[in-house]
């Protein structure tokens, strides 16, 4: 049996897709955090890409939040069967896993106090977010999963970030009804809703505080 250790910054970011699959599919994992500020650049090191998440499968590093998550959604079977379909989900996976780049440059700029980057760069995300948006809506079923008659890993995906969005972008995700249906769907998956209760608050780094209002005017 595989036995998962996923090592991430404590951050939600590109981190919480990977625990939302893992906690759906009911695996067992651990998780090492580290404080992005002050223990990351001592870590770097240790990661072959110098970057995180990281998951570690029977000790060997795996890179790279979509492939982790691929990974595990075909390993553990939740996972399309059928290559043109899963093919057409990894376009909307990477497209908004996509947005998390200028989102963090936004991040950034603000941990610098860089103002006028901080704002460009949250009104870049913040008008990338509705055209994702609605093509993930146009391959949403009438199951109410995208591309697919029954849930696999890319709804988890879908449905992680569009959590995290949520509270950058308020209320952007509800004018795609189908989009918001697919998030509370998931969001109600009991594992998924404890997760939510029990997880740490922001981290100061990614607190979503002070960046709405620099979006407001690009939703």
């Amino acid at each position: 049996m595989m036995t998962y250790l996923l090592k991430y910054m404590s951050l939600r970011a590109r981190g919480e897709p990977v625990r939302w699959v893992l906690k759906v599919l009911g695996v067992n994992y651990t998780e090492e955090t580290f404080d992005v500020l002050g223990e990351w650049p001592a870590r770097k090191q240790e990661f072959k890409f110098r970057k995180v998440p990281v998951l570690m499968v029977d000790g060997e590093q795996l890179h790279q939040t979509t492939v982790i998550c691929r990974f595990l959604g075909e390993r553990h079977h939740l996972a399309s069967g059928d290559l043109w379909t899963a093919t057409r989900q990894m376009e909307v996976v990477e497209a908004l896993h996509d947005l998390t780049n200028s989102m963090g440059m936004a991040l950034l700029a603000r941990k610098y106090g860089n103002e006028e980057r901080q704002k460009a760069m949250t009104g870049l995300t913040a008008a990338q977010f509705p055209v994702v948006l609605s093509n993930i809506e146009s391959r949403i079923t009438d199951k109410g999963w995208i591309l697919s008659q029954q849930m696999t890993w890319v709804d988890v995906f879908i449905a992680a970030y569009l959590d995290v969005y949520e509270n950058y972008f308020p209320g952007v995700v509800g004018k795609f009804p189908l989009c918001e249906a697919l998030r509370r769907q998931v969001q109600d998956i009991p594992v998924i809703k404890a997760w939510r209760q029990e997880r740490p608050a922001w981290h100061s780094f990614e607190d979503p505080q002070g960046l709405v209002a620099l979006s407001d005017g690009s939703q």
